[in-house]
C-alpha cells in the first residue's frame, strides 16, 4: 500500500514538473520571437521616377546613397523612363491617374507621392519621415498598387518645397536647386507661390520674348493700323482698335505656347525632339542674321507675298474707316488672330526653343504660366512702343524699324547658341 502511495505522489510531482517545464519552454519560446521580432527592421521602399540629364534626379540618388549608409531600414528603386519603354509606360499611367505633373523626378513612398527634389533638408528631411511613419504599418502598397488601387488623392502629394503664407516676400535658407537661398511671394489670386531666384529662367523669358516680338510680321501689320488710324485723325478710335489688336495678339500668342509646352509633355520623345528643335534654332538664328545682314531699314514680312499684304492693308483702311462697333472689334480680333499664326511662322524656332527648355527644366504648371506671362509682355514690348510713338508722332514709327535690324542680329547670334547647346549638351539649359 505504501508503494503505491509513494508512486503516486512521484507521478504527481513529474507532471507537475513536466508541467512547469513546458510553461518555462513555451515563456522562452515567445521572448525569443519577441527579440527577433524587435531586431528586424521593417525596410520600406521608396520608388521613383528618373531620367538621365536631370540634375534633380541626380541630387536625389546621391541623397539616398549617403542615406543607406545611415540606416538600414529602407531600399529604394528607380525606373528609368528614358530607358524602358515599359517604364516609360508605367510614368504616363502614374502621371495621368494620380494627375501628376509630367516631370522627373516622382518620389514614392510610405502611399506617398512627392513631386520633385530640392535638398536633402528639405525633400530629404520629408523622405526621412515618411520612412519612419511607414515602419508604424502593417502593410504599404508597392506604387503599382497604389496607382491601380484608385486611393490617392490630392492629401497624400505634395510639390518639392516649401510654401510661404500671406502676401510678403519670405527667404528660406538653402531651398533652391542650386541650395542656395530661395526667395519666394506669394500671388494671393491663385494662392500658389513662385521663387524669384530663378533669375535665369526670368532673364531668358524676358530676352526670347523681346527677341520674338521684333520681327516684322505683326508689326507691319501694326504700324499699318497706326498708319491708316492717324490719317482718319481720331486718336480715340485709334487707342481703342489698336489697343484691341495689341490684346487679342498678347492672348493668342499666349495660347500658342501653352500648346507648345503641353505637345512636350505628350511627345516624350527627348532623343529625338531635343536636336530637331536644336537643328530649328540654329537655322532660326541664321534666318535673323540674314535678315540683319540685308541692305536697308524697310520694314518687310518674310513669310507673306506682296498680295498678302496689299490684302491684309485694304483690310486695315476697311476697319479703319468704319465706326468702332461690336462687329468692328470682332474683325480686330480676327485680323490680329490670322496674322498672329502668320507671326509664328516669321519667328522661326524662338517660341519651339523657348518651350523646350521650359520642359527641359522640368517647370511646375504654375511657374509655367508665370514665365510664359514674362515672354509676352517682353514679347509685347515692340508692339507697346510703336503704339506709344503713334500716340505722339507717326515720325518716330521709322525708328522701331530701324531697332529691329539690331534685335534680328543679337536674336540670331543668341538662337545659334542655343540651338548648339541642345545638339551638344541640353542639360546645360537646366537653369
Amino acid at each position: 500500500m505504501f508503494w503505491r502511495n509513494d508512486f503516486r505522489d512521484e507521478v504527481g510531482k513529474s507532471k507537475v514538473f513536466t508541467l512547469l517545464i513546458m510553461i518555462l519552454g513555451l515563456f522562452f519560446i515567445n521572448q525569443i520571437n519577441y527579440s527577433a521580432g524587435n531586431s528586424q527592421v521593417k525596410k520600406i521602399q521608396i520608388e521613383y521616377f528618373g531620367r538621365k540629364d536631370c540634375k534633380n534626379c541626380a541630387n536625389l540618388e546621391k541623397f539616398l546613397k549617403e542615406l543607406s549608409t545611415k540606416r538600414d531600414d529602407f531600399e529604394y528603386v528607380e525606373h528609368k523612363i528614358d530607358e524602358s519603354k515599359e517604364e516609360k509606360a508605367f510614368f504616363d499611367e502614374t502621371a495621368t491617374k494620380l494627375k501628376l505633373v509630367k516631370g522627373t523626378p516622382i518620389i514614392y513612398v510610405d502611399e506617398h507621392i512627392i513631386q520633385g527634389f530640392n535638398t536633402a533638408e528639405t525633400t530629404g528631411k520629408e523622405i526621412e519621415e515618411l520612412i519612419d511613419s511607414g515602419k508604424t504599418k502593417d502593410k504599404i502598397l508597392s506604387l503599382k498598387e497604389y496607382v491601380e488601387s484608385g486611393q490617392a488623392g490630392k492629401g497624400n502629394v505634395s510639390s518639392n518645397g516649401a510654401v510661404c503664407t500671406g502676401d510678403k516676400v519670405c527667404e528660406i535658407p538653402g531651398l533652391t536647386k542650386r541650395a542656395e537661398r530661395q526667395v519666394l511671394v506669394n500671388i494671393p489670386i491663385i494662392n500658389k507661390t513662385i521663387d524669384l531666384t530663378n533669375y535665369s529662367l526670368l532673364t531668358m523669358s524676358i530676352v526670347l520674348g523681346t527677341i520674338d516680338g521684333f520681327n516684322p510680321c505683326a508689326m507691319w501689320v501694326l504700324v499699318l493700323f497706326l498708319t491708316a488710324l492717324i490719317a482718319v485723325g481720331n486718336k480715340v478710335k485709334m487707342f481703342r482698335v489698336a489697343g484691341l489688336f495689341i490684346l487679342a495678339e498678347a492672348v493668342m500668342y499666349f495660347l500658342i505656347l501653352n500648346a507648345w509646352i503641353y505637345t512636350w509633355d505628350f511627345v516624350g520623345l527627348d532623343k529625338w525632339v531635343t536636336p530637331i528643335v536644336g537643328i530649328v534654332g540654329i537655322a532660326g538664328g541664321i534666318f535673323f542674321i540674314k535678315n540683319y545682314l540685308k541692305k536697308g531699314d524697310t520694314l518687310e514680312c518674310e513669310v507673306t507675298d506682296f498680295e498678302q499684304r496689299a490684302k491684309i492693308s485694304r483690310k486695315v483702311k476697311d476697319i479703319a474707316n468704319k465706326p468702332f462697333t461690336l462687329l468692328t472689334a470682332l474683325a480686330v480680333i480676327g485680323l490680329a488672330l490670322s496674322v498672329n499664326v502668320i507671326e509664328f511662322a516669321c519667328s522661326i524656332g524662338i517660341p519651339q526653343t523657348y518651350t523646350k527648355i521650359l520642359q527641359i527644366n522640368e517647370v511646375p504648371f504654375w511657374a509655367r504660366q508665370f514665365y510664359t506671362f514674362i515672354y509676352i509682355i517682353g514679347y509685347m514690348i515692340d508692339d507697346i512702343i510703336v503704339f506709344w510713338f503713334a500716340l505722339m508722332s507717326i515720325n518716330k514709327l521709322q525708328l522701331t524699324t530701324k531697332y529691329s535690324k539690331w534685335v534680328n542680329l543679337f536674336g540670331g547670334i543668341l538662337m545659334i547658341i542655343l540651338g548648339l547647346i541642345m545638339l551638344i549638351k541640353p542639360s546645360l539649359l537646366i537653369m
